[in-house]
């Protein structure tokens, strides 16, 4: 009996799908057509076999073929929602990540910031939460908020703040760096609680930077449980906060309780050099030693050590009384002026060895092309981080600032591995800066050498992937999903911005058969 499974063959085409997950999809998706791994590496052994078959059948018709196949993660080729700002020069999806589970019901929700929104105050800034359901994300905002101040730069920074009063709906923390309250610009970042009903109308905690243009709230987000206390904690940086050095940069970590967060920092520490701008991005490591504490990452992307601008990024351990004093692990760009720090994030855990890793870019980083960008990825062990990267790869493009934005994508395959998201702002195929963006998948070795998935922003200026983050899975199909800010973007009005989210699923094999042959 023939068990292999059918091919519909399309002679002297392009493509030949083969339907393993009963969808034909067509060949060369936008946004992959140049990072296709090598096929003949990529055929899990089941497959081989399977091909093997399915080439002794065409043989026995009378032809045959040149390729085979190629496997390609299985996140959606076009999104599978989308919005839109909806006004000129609002910057919609200048910041996009996971919002947590705001309203408990088991789908994550997703949070977008606009920064320079205004209704009523020029630029005051907007944030707006999409929640999950079994079909995806709503079509409109079910929660917003704006800073209701004059350029105060609200939504340029956007997260999950975790649970931070346990109550078992998922809380998020908003930042705006040109907050005035006494003083110019000095920043503020302020925290909504989740509930049964969703987030909030207005803050449940807020702080301020308290020094003129320190621009505490550039970046926010989730700390994780960093003292073990079951409370989810936050992280703020202020970049241009100065003490003793200008613009060496800050950041804070407020823990959760019963009640909220604390109302002062709990632990902070500096850059301790002038212009290193510390603090630029903040977040969560997840626990890279395996202690059971979470450990935060901070990035310093003007930082010098030897060579000027390198940009350095540091990793702090949690305990039960908190954050170490000093960092328990750094890295440098090693590269004049390769911004290394500009963006941070855990990657999960890239090789499931129960150890998170991390993942940090370094935008203007050149090797054969100028400004090119890079990624480094650091996996964590029983020591903590590596002492140098087990895993990175490069823009390949003059400009493209590949590393921009970086983010773990969750695990979208469902394979148990979890895989990275990168933004290239700059990256042009057709468009001039028109962006992009790549997705790794994570396997027993670590990340794969190639991107497995990547989308384009088809538009000039519009610096799709100017933003990238795991969106949690907003359907609830076991599978994780991403979601991609495109800041610039432009449909009606100029710099309106958009965002989009693309959903996660089962790894497909696509049969590539530039030319099927009749035997002679």
């Amino acid at each position: 009996m023939n068990t292999h499974k059918p091919l519909n063959l399309i002679l002297a085409g392009i493509l030949i799908s083969a339907a393993f997950t009963g969808t034909a999809r067509s060949a060369t998706p936008s946004g992959v057509r140049s990072t296709l791994p090598d096929p003949l590496e990529s055929i899990p052994e089941a497959t081989a076999d399977w091909w093997a078959a399915a080439q002794e059948d065409l043989h026995l018709s009378g032809y045959h073929a040149t390729q085979p196949m190629a496997e390609i993660s299985g996140l959606s080729l076009i999104p599978n929602w989308g919005d839109e700002g909806d006004q000129a020069s609002a910057e919609f999806g200048y910041a996009v990540t996971t919002a947590g589970d705001v309203n408990g019901d088991g789908y994550d929700d997703v949070i977008v910031g606009a920064p320079y929104y205004t209704n009523g105050q020029a630029y005051e800034g907007v944030v707006a939460v999409y929640h999950g359901s079994a079909t995806g994300l709503s079509l409109n905002p079910n929660w917003g908020d704006e800073s209701d101040q004059e350029r105060a730069g609200f939504g340029w920074s956007v997260g999950t703040a975790g649970d931070v009063n346990g109550d078992g709906y998922d809380d998020v923390i908003v930042g705006a760096p040109l907050y005035d309250n006494g003083q110019s610009a000095e920043g503020a970042a302020a925290v909504y609680h989740g509930s049964a009903s969703g987030l909030s109308l207005v803050p449940n905690w807020m702080d301020e930077g308290d020094q003129a243009g320190a621009s505490f709230g550039i970046s926010v987000g989730t700390a994780g449980d960093v003292n073990g206390d079951g409370y989810d904690d936050v992280i703020i940086g202020a970049s241009a906060y100065a003490n003793g050095q200008d613009a060496e940069g800050a950041a804070a970590v407020y823990h959760g309780s019963a009640s909220g967060l604390s109302l002062a920092p709990n632990w902070g520490d500096e850059g301790d050099q002038e212009d290193a701008f510390f603090g630029w991005s903040v977040g969560t490591a997840g626990d890279v030693n395996g202690d059971g504490y979470a450990d935060v990452i901070i990035g310093a992307p003007w930082y010098t050590n030897g060579q000027i601008d390198e940009g350095a990024a540091a990793v702090y351990h949690g305990s039960a009384s908190g954050l170490s004093l000093v960092p328990n692990w750094g890295g440098e760009g090693d590269q004049e002026y390769a911004q290394f720090g500009l963006s941070v994030a855990s990657a999960g855990d890239v090789n499931e060895d129960g150890y998170a890793d991390v993942i940090v870019g370094a935008a203007a980083y050149d090797n054969g092309q100028l400004d090119e960008g890079a990624v480094a990825v650091y996996h964590g062990s029983a020591s903590g981080l590596s002492l140098n990267p087990n895993w990175g790869d490069e823009g390949d493009q003059a400009g493209a600032e590949f590393g921009y934005s970086v983010g773990t994508a969750g695990d979208v395959n469902g394979d148990g591995y979890d895989d990275v998201i990168v933004g290239a702002r700059f990256y042009d195929h057709g468009q001039e800066d028109e962006g992009a963006v790549a997705v790794f998948n994570g396997s027993a070795s670590g990340l794969s050498l190639a991107p497995i998935w990547g989308d384009e922003g088809d538009q000039a200026g519009a610096q799709f992937g100017s933003s990238v983050g795991t969106a949690g899975d907003v359907n609830n199909d076991g599978y994780a999903d991403i979601i991609v800010g495109a800041h610039f973007y432009d449909h009606g009005q100029t710099d309106e911005g958009a965002a989009v989210v693309y959903h996660g699923g089962e790894d497909l094999y696509y049969l590539y058969l530039p030319l099927v042959l009749r035997n002679h």
